[in-house]
């Protein structure tokens, strides 16, 4: 085997960092390009039945129209991530399912009542987080959540109240910090 002078070594180790830098150049490009899809769970039956791609209305969604799950922990799961996908009406189906398995699920019916505001229905979404505050009236977030969607619709005395509620609960949570400031927004005008 040759040996190789420092210069030599030098230009070696300058040619395998510009190799590992031009692959990672690329395979971060090529990720960027085509980010990667969540798996999703489909069931056989729903693929069975689902028009083919050449049939008009064809959905998108791998959301059944009836939902037969009833794991509740999956249903929060599946829910969850269609609202951070930012798939409201598809999230608004999962959390009607997550309340007909438990109707006294208050965080169902606060995330609910956010889906349907973002889906544009704010009056139904209010309607809705009417009822999680009343199933739990020491629960924080659907107090605050009402208090801001009463904000957003223009209820400003039902948006007070709310917020107050929100913040009295405990004033020195994120929540209550939260509550605060939108009262001090509220109060500025």
């Amino acid at each position: 085997m040759p040996k190789l002078s420092p210069l030599h070594w030098i230009a070696l180790l300058a040619f395998l960092i510009f190799y590992g830098f031009t692959v990672f150049a690329l395979t971060r490009d090529y990720y960027l390009r085509h980010p990667a899809q969540p798996a999703t769970r489909v069931d056989n039956t729903a693929v069975r039945n689902a028009p083919t791609a050449s049939a008009p209305g064809l959905s998108a969604s791998a959301i059944p129209e009836s939902i037969t799950e009833s794991n509740p922990v999956l249903l929060h799961q599946q829910a969850d991530a269609l609202f951070v996908e930012r798939r409201f009406p598809e999230a608004v189906r999962v959390y009607r399912r997550i309340l007909e398995l438990n109707p006294e699920d208050a965080e169902a019916y606060n995330d609910l009542g956010l889906s349907l505001h973002y889906a544009g229905d704010t009056k139904a979404a209010i309607a809705q987080l009417k009822i999680a505050v009343s199933k739990a009236s020491d629960l924080q977030r659907p107090w605050l959540t009402l208090g801001f969607l009463s904000l957003q619709a223009g209820k400003e005395t039902q948006a007070k109240a709310a917020l107050e509620r929100a913040r009295d609960l405990d004033p020195e949570s994120d929540i209550g910090k939260e509550a605060s400031r939108l009262l001090g927004m509220l109060a500025e005008g």
